[in-house]
């Protein structure tokens, strides 16, 4: 591994990593273990877009919405939310947004290719969802912190992504990485960073996917 450049997120010292089956190049940080595939291999809107619509995320998929019902019953629920919720990176076909709904919640979604409505811009919230959206994220710092703004004080963020419980000699065969749209790869060390620097604590996981913060 070679020095290369500072971690996006806790700015401490990272390394070239080759993936040689897939023939990309990441940042890998020694400090906080968040790995960035560096930008030249990023995909372009276009191809972002056509990825994104080969997803069969719907109501007609039961796996997927059974993956949802059990989010909101087991992290969502005991949260006891009564202000308004986003769904942000809401995809294709909006499920979760759908079941919060019926489960009595006001919620409003935003998604950049499938539902770019600024509307969501005007208002704060007691609880923002955003699952399989962060390792899209080619700013983390940008993003988080747009979420940690539109939260209300003492609100909670709801992420789910697949954290990097692997050493890097197993990352480089992890199935997770081979989404040519997944360019952010996150530790849970990575995540008590991003926490601390936006006025986030992490209150509930399950140290594979599911992460809870909760603004202070």
């Amino acid at each position: 591994m070679i020095l290369i450049s500072k971690c996006l997120v806790c700015n401490g010292i990272t390394y070239k990593l080759e993936d040689k089956q897939i023939k990309v190049t990441y940042s890998v940080c020694q400090d906080c273990g968040f790995i960035h595939k560096d930008k030249e291999y990023h995909v372009d809107r276009e191809e972002e877009l056509n990825q994104y619509s080969l997803h069969n995320n719907s109501f007609e998929s039961v796996g997927y919405v059974d993956i949802f019902v059990k989010l909101i019953n087991d992290y969502i629920t005991p949260l006891n939310i009564m202000g308004d919720v986003l769904e942000y990176g809401s995809g294709p076909g909006p499920v979760l947004k759908e079941l919060l709904i019926r489960d009595g919640y006001s919620v409003y979604d935003y998604d950049p290719f499938f539902n770019d409505n600024k509307e969501y811009l005007k208002y704060k919230y007691e609880l923002i969802t955003s699952t399989e959206v962060v390792e899209h994220f080619f700013d983390p710092l940008v993003e988080f912190a747009h979420l940690s703004n539109l939260l209300e004080q003492g609100g909670y963020l709801v992420i789910t992504t697949l954290l990097r419980n692997m050493s890097i000699t197993d990352f480089t065969d992890w199935w997770y990485r081979r989404d040519a749209t997944h360019v952010s790869f996150y530790t849970l060390k990575t995540l008590e960073v991003i926490a601390l620097r936006f006025d986030l604590k992490i209150i509930k996981t399950n140290n594979k996917n599911i992460i809870v913060f909760q603004k202070i």
